[in-house]
């Protein structure tokens, strides 16, 4: 399996179609009568939660294969650097314990995993976030709605457009 999170792209097209999603979204707030923007806005952002929801469950998936990864990494450098950062990071308790256990991984597997796991629950984080932002966008469109419902009931009635 290839290993997708050393690869940054994903991450920077998803920031690129939020910021379209948003600036995007901008019609829609000022114009109060119109609910094309607002409607082309919420299926952005159910566009943008998935791409976001697809990279969260990416890097979870990758946590769950931290310390083999690391491993094949630990594996493939050179004694001297192995020694250098076990010596550096203390990531052994003795010399004995590294020579046997064919690298000490352990504080390098725990450090990556915080790191990743903050990643991936602020992403899922901002799924939640993006889930809200659709209720909210349906809301309004239904009340928008209501509204040129009522604007043309009183218009149909010669009230004109209150």
């Amino acid at each position: 399996m290839k290993n997708r999170t050393n690869n940054p792209l994903a991450g920077v097209v998803n920031a690129i179609f939020v910021f379209v999603t948003f600036l995007l979204s901008l019609p829609g707030l000022f114009l109060p009568t119109n609910r094309g923007w607002l409607r082309a806005q919420g299926w952005l952002v159910i566009i943008c939660a998935t791409f976001t929801l697809g990279l969260g469950l990416a890097i979870w998936l990758e946590t769950l294969q931290t310390r083999k990864n690391l491993s094949n990494i630990w594996g493939r450098e050179r004694p001297l650097i192995q020694s250098l950062l076990q010596q550096k990071d203390a990531t052994c308790t003795n010399p004995l314990v590294a020579a046997q256990k064919g690298g000490c991984i352990g504080k390098f597997s725990s450090f990556a995993n915080r790191f990743l796991d903050q990643i991936f629950t602020a992403a899922f984080g901002i799924v939640g976030i993006d889930v809200i932002l659709v209720l909210c966008t349906a809301m309004v469109l239904k009340y928008r709605m209501e509204q040129e419902r009522y604007r043309h009931i009183d218009e149909k009635n010669g009230f004109g457009g209150l």
